[in-house]
């Protein structure tokens, strides 16, 4: 008898844990769900150590696609997370946001090499690229479904240019589509152009031209649904990053598809969300206070 209390309390403290959802899409190289490289994306590898660091909680993994996730949160019908989340006012609005978990390179506007190196659109401080779009002679792609910078946004609520919405996955590679002179530029992360071209037989050589007016880097946040369990596990969230960011595993895997050039780019924006988080004071209830 006393064996088989001591099991149902062993079951009934199982079920007690709350179920949080991961949701993942294929959105290689931060997510890649196929392949050789199947769970070696930079979110991939980011999720599973703060999943560790989260014992608290019943994990669970579920692949949806990019519409869907914002449907997720439109509804708020059951507890999910969702890693590299880019922050918005609109976007507060239905779901909580973490402390920074990543910083990345910004997107920007990939090429064949030579191919618009000298068009009108492209300067030093980068690509202007409303006058970009407005060329017709060229075509350029992009993927819907994302946040992207105040320049590009206008672009696109004014529609009348070159750019078409492609859906962008391990089957449909943009790095192909450059290569096969399909496009003549896409606007995409770097490092995610740069995990297309891998891809290829004959992997491609693309230059890169970040976005006049935009940042160069983009800072990624976990989010999740609110109620008790997305409340809970953002503070989990939070309670773990000041320790991970110190963590030479997270920042290589943060950094696992970035070349030397972008880590260094990179670096003074790393450093700087690395100080700002370790004035994270833990406190006895798992809860954090920012001292700013």
């Amino acid at each position: 008898m006393l064996i088989r209390c001591l099991a149902l309390l062993f079951c009934c403290g199982l079920q007690a844990k709350p179920q949080l959802i991961w949701l993942h899409t294929d959105w290689p190289p931060h997510q890649i769900v196929s392949g050789p490289f199947q769970g070696q994306g930079t979110f991939d590898l980011l999720q599973q150590q703060l999943a560790a660091a989260m014992p608290q909680f019943e994990h669970q993994l579920r692949l949806v696609s990019l519409a869907r996730v914002e449907q997720i949160f439109q509804q708020q019908e059951e507890a999910a997370c969702t890693t590299g989340t880019l922050y918005s006012a609109e976007r507060a609005q239905t779901r909580l946001f973490s402390k920074p978990m990543a910083v990345g390179a910004a997107l920007a506007v990939g090429y064949m090499p030579g191919k618009l190196t000298l068009h009108p659109a492209m300067n030093k401080d980068g690509a202007n690229i409303s006058e970009l779009a407005q060329d017709k002679s060229l075509v350029g792609a992009y993927q819907a479904n994302r946040l992207y910078p105040v320049q590009m946004q206008q672009l696109l609520q004014q529609g009348d240019s070159n750019l078409s919405s492609q859906a962008f996955t391990s089957e449909v590679n943009a790095a192909a589509l450059l290569g096969s002179n399909r496009v003549d530029y896409v606007i995409e992360y770097p490092e995610r152009m740069q995990f297309y071209s891998h891809l290829l037989p004959k992997p491609v050589v693309l230059e890169y031209r970040a976005i006049a007016g935009a940042n160069v880097a983009s800072v990624t946040y976990v989010s999740c649904t609110f109620g008790e369990v997305g409340e809970a596990a953002i503070a989990a969230v939070n309670q773990a990053l000041p320790t991970l960011w110190q963590s030479p595993a997270y920042l290589q895997a943060m950094h696992r598809w970035h070349d030397d050039s972008s880590r260094q780019r990179l670096q003074p924006d790393v450093a700087a969300q690395q100080a700002a988080l370790v004035q994270l004071k833990p406190r006895a209830d798992n809860a954090v206070d920012a001292r700013d």
